[in-house]
């Protein structure tokens, strides 16, 4: 077994650890958003250990040329991802009222009842 395969497993087995701690992080964590958290950042962190264990396995070719794409694909796309669910969720929930918009310790609903006179 040469060094290349062994610096190769060692950074596979560390990406599968993170996906492995992210899916515990899953299952144990209480809020939606902290789950959401695991998830995201571990499968992004695991998967690009993976591909970069890849690309030192598969040597200078072109199959690692192509895993550098997806390496690319998967830094863009998966905290995107994770962004934009929680982004929806926050809005539909009307979490912590984020979507209740005050100005200088004045909610927009009270301002508003101010200039009608009530």
């Amino acid at each position: 077994m040469s060094l290349q395969n062994i610096v190769a497993i060692t950074i596979i087995s560390f990406g599968f650890m993170f996906m492995a701690l992210a899916a515990v992080g899953v299952i144990r964590f209480p809020d939606f958003f902290t789950r959401l958290h695991a998830s995201g950042v571990g499968e992004t962190f695991g998967a690009l250990m993976m591909t970069i264990g890849i690309m030192v396995y598969t040597g200078l070719t072109l199959l690692s040329v192509k895993v550098f794409i997806i390496f690319f694909l998967l830094l863009l796309t998966n905290p995107l991802g994770t962004n934009l669910i929680m982004i929806t969720s926050v809005h539909a929930k009307n979490y912590q009222d984020y979507n209740h918009k005050k100005h200088i310790g004045v909610s927009q609903d009270d301002s508003a009842d101010e200039k009608e006179g009530r």
